[in-house]
């Protein structure tokens, strides 16, 4: 548990970072929400502890996030229930869950959002997930069995959002392949992670009081995404459903400090929220549609471009902060204030901004360029991008490994972790024995700084083609590709086995 301190020009602003160490489904459609399913949703959130700093306020805000955002689904919940830092016992926390869904039918959906330090312990013999339940003065260690088991006394579809360091670990994402063991999987399970399995996940606090300024990113990002600040960002094709890809999408894109982690990784069509587009929509939040031109840069390249939409006049600042020594250095970032205006604030509109990077010719790395806005002597966190600054020649070592075999029918998924010696982008495809791709999981994506060692990226293959149908068993391999300036550099799986549903006894 670190604390690191910043300040945005010093004589008036003080900013903390700290990580938080935070029908049967079967039965129905891929995406499909019966007109009869009840939502209800379940917010808990821990800020004092005995064993790991407090976070207060953050937790607390975070409830108020999600709780404003979850109330603007026109599905309507029936029921939004918040425990702040009353839960510090597994029995408590198993209570609050069947007290809250226990209405819950096959049809329904039950949201579950915690925010608390998260926990991923590691040994010679077994590895071991979970969260912390708190109240100040008690403290007790919630770990993935126990969620599961809890979880799965609810009928219906469960969409579990955990923020907190380490949260992917729940699901075995963002780890290691040997130390992968995920919980919450299976049709049943919807799951948002604010964090792989080896990393922090960071809030940030402003003023001494529970307000939105003290709250985490990932919270800030996803409530702003779901229209929380009355803009439906994370809805890309603008038809009024928000689906579980859009959101995950959404954060990836916007949610820069931390890798998150989602289940299924396809994340289907689901919807997770719903609004009605013809219906007018305030928009609170000072800043909407942040746009960078490229986030995958090349060593030399300093200047990174972006435009983004200020809807009323602000004041506003960029923070740039770099990834070095296997960690954010939060305390020596580069503070900029806009300064359109005399006094430092922005007018309404589109505007195009260019940022120079700290770099070298020849330096290459990973950058984080956040977005502030001060309004009432407050920071307000508008929106983040990372970047990653490639070498501009060179070589890269590359390994990748994956599970020998795996069965989609059975809801798992195939972990693929790249490994590479610096930051790149990575072409990721599944192929046949006969060399022909089946799947491509991603073209030049950009590396993020995920703590593992060595330095990898984690990719799932849920066993489907291009198409979106499943692949026939048989033997497969991951090939990978990295270009850097004119070279081209390509490493390849050992052979693994796609297990059919013929092959495991179960139906597709």
């Amino acid at each position: 548990m670190k604390t690191k301190l910043w300040a945005l020009f010093l004589l008036f602003l003080l900013v903390f970072q700290t990580p938080l160490s935070s029908l049967s489904a079967e039965e129905l459609p891929s995406g499909s929400i019966p007109s009869s399913a009840r939502l209800r949703a379940l917010l808990i959130g821990c800020d004092h502890f005995l064993t790991q700093q407090d976070t207060w306020p953050a937790a607390e805000s975070n409830l108020h996030l999600l709780s404003d955002a979850l109330s603007a689904d026109s599905r309507r919940y029936d029921l939004i229930r918040s425990y702040s830092g009353s839960l510090a016992t597994v029995e408590a926390f198993e209570d609050a869950v069947l007290n809250a869904f226990q209405s819950a039918g096959r049809q329904d959906i039950s949201l579950l959002y915690i925010s608390t330090h998260g926990v991923f312990e590691q040994n010679d013999e077994q590895s071991r997930a979970g969260l912390l339940l708190s109240d100040g003065e008690q403290e007790t260690l919630l770990d993935a069995p126990s969620l599961q088991r809890i979880l799965d006394q609810v009928p219906g579809i469960k969409i579990v959002i955990l923020d907190a360091c380490n949260a992917g670990a729940v699901i075995g994402k963002g780890v290691s392949v040997q130390d992968r063991q995920p919980f919450l999987t299976g049709p049943d399970y919807k799951v948002l992670c604010s964090a792989g399995g080896s990393e922090a996940s960071w809030y940030f606090q402003g003023g001494t009081e529970p307000t939105v300024t003290g709250a985490s990113y990932f919270a800030t990002v996803l409530a702003n995404g779901l229209g929380g600040q009355g803009d439906f960002a994370a809805d890309q094709n603008a038809d009024g459903q928000i689906t579980f890809a859009e959101a995950y999408s959404f954060l990836r894109d916007n949610y820069a400090a931390s890798a998150p982690q989602v289940y299924p990784q396809n994340a289907d069509d689901f919807v997770f929220f719903a609004y009605d587009p013809e219906l007018p929509r305030p928009i609170q939040k000072a800043v909407t549609d942040i746009t960078f031109e490229d986030t995958l840069l090349t060593a030399g390249q300093s200047e990174v471009s972006f435009s983004f939409t200020v809807q009323r006049q602000a004041e506003l600042y960029y923070q740039i902060i770099y990834h070095q020594d296997g960690a954010w250095q939060f305390d020596q970032a580069q503070h900029f204030l806009d300064g359109e205006q005399a006094d430092g604030s922005v007018l309404p509109g589109r505007k195009m901004r260019t940022l120079s990077l700290n770099t070298g010719a020849d330096a290459f790395g990973y950058a984080m360029i956040q977005l502030i806005t001060l309004e009432e002597d407050r920071p307000v966190f508008q929106g983040a991008r990372l970047l990653c600054v490639q070498p501009a020649s060179g070589s890269v070592t590359l390994n990748v490994l994956t599970d020998p075999s795996f069965d989609p029918s059975a809801g798992c998924e195939l972990p693929i972790l790249v490994q590479h010696d610096v930051p790149c982008g990575l072409t990721v495809n599944v192929q046949n024995a006969d060399a022909v791709t089946v799947r491509r999981l991603a073209y030049e994506a950009p590396t993020r700084p995920q703590q593992l060692s060595p330095a990898a990226s984690d990719f799932y293959w849920d066993g489907r083609t291009n198409r979106g149908e499943p692949a026939p068993g048989g033997e497969y391999t991951v090939q990978i590709k990295v270009r850097l300036g004119t070279e081209t550099f390509t490493c390849r799986s050992e052979p693994f086995q796609l297990i059919s549903p013929e092959e495991s006894g179960s139906e597709e």
